[in-house]
């Protein structure tokens, strides 16, 4: 038995060791069902970046980015849980700038806060770097992205840590009739956008760092959610286990992550996000992921 163990143990070491680091790009196509299909149009091509918890990827985020480039996006939204505070020898910043730098002119890119830019005494004070940049804060809002392929809306709320003092935020107890009422709000941008459009919106995208919302993201009138905040679960089992935990959502998450078609006509896709450094406990058959998004709208019949 001892010598079995200990001919196991290197196996899933390394196993470990690889669903820690090695980054996923899971690419989703989208038809956008509730679009004002006008015109014909070219896919839309959304990298998410969710989650990056000011980690490593490679010297000077390297591997990270060269992957982002890859994929050529229209549009790069960013989740949440950007910065963590909890990171050492200047990388809770110094990481962000470096990778900030690295997609700066690559094409528009959109943030919302996760609970963890509001931790360690913060409240989201460094969300400036994303606009220095190049990038557009989405703080309970919505805008409209003129692009060649069409006007995209997109949406964004802050995360339901902003309107919590920080003993509350120790607490994790979220004052979920303060986020709704920021959430209806942020909606009725949206809908006023659109319809100063003349409906020529193709479709609409929210971003919104917390998926164990989604009953109340949906009952909007956005084509497509993205969400992170749940780390895949920590540890999978591929076509058994989803995601054995996570955080506001507990054991067995029913929005661990991948992608989710609501009966609305909503497409949710929840990312796993890129940590693997902090917080730190370990994913197990649970890679970090980079998600990709094409989403396609068409004319009207």
């Amino acid at each position: 038995m001892k010598l079995y163990l200990s001919r196991l143990l290197p196996v899933f070491s390394i196993l470990l060791f690889i669903s820690c680091r090695t980054i996923q790009v899971p690419d989703y196509t989208v038809t956008a069902s509730r679009a004002q299909k006008t015109a014909a149009a070219s896919a839309v091509r959304i990298v998410q970046i969710s989650d990056f918890h000011s980690n490593d990827f490679g010297r000077d985020e390297t591997v990270l980015i060269q992957k982002i480039k890859d994929e050529h996006p229209d549009l790069i939204a960013i989740t949440g849980d950007f910065f963590d505070f909890q990171m050492k020898n200047g990388k809770a910043i110094g990481n962000v700038k470096t990778l900030l730098a690295g997609i700066r002119g690559l094409c528009p890119f959109y943030y919302v806060s996760g609970n963890h830019e509001f931790l360690k005494g913060h409240n989201d004070e460094y969300s400036f770097l994303i606009t220095e940049y190049g990038g557009t804060v989405l703080d309970d809002t919505a805008v409209p992205l003129v692009l060649p392929q069409g006007t995209i809306l997109v949406s964004g709320i802050s995360d339901p840590f902003l309107d919590l003092n920080q003993k509350q935020r120790r607490k994790a107890k979220d004052n979920k009739e303060a986020y709704r009422s920021r959430l209806a709000k942020t909606a009725q941008k949206a809908a006023d956008i659109k319809k100063t459009s003349g409906n020529t919106v193709l479709f609409s995208v929210l971003l919104a760092h917390r998926p164990e919302y989604i009953e109340d993201y949906q009952q909007y009138a956005f084509d497509l959610i993205l969400s992170g905040h749940a780390h895949g679960g920590q540890w999978r089992i591929p076509g058994l286990l989803n995601g054995f935990y996570a955080p506001m959502q507990g054991f067995f998450p029913k929005y661990a992550g991948g992608r989710y078609d609501l009966k609305t006509g909503t497409v949710f896709i929840v990312s796993r996000g890129l940590s693997y450094q902090r917080p730190w406990f370990p994913r197990i058959l649970d890679s970090p992921e980079l998600v990709i998004i094409d989403v396609l709208s068409y004319a009207s019949d």
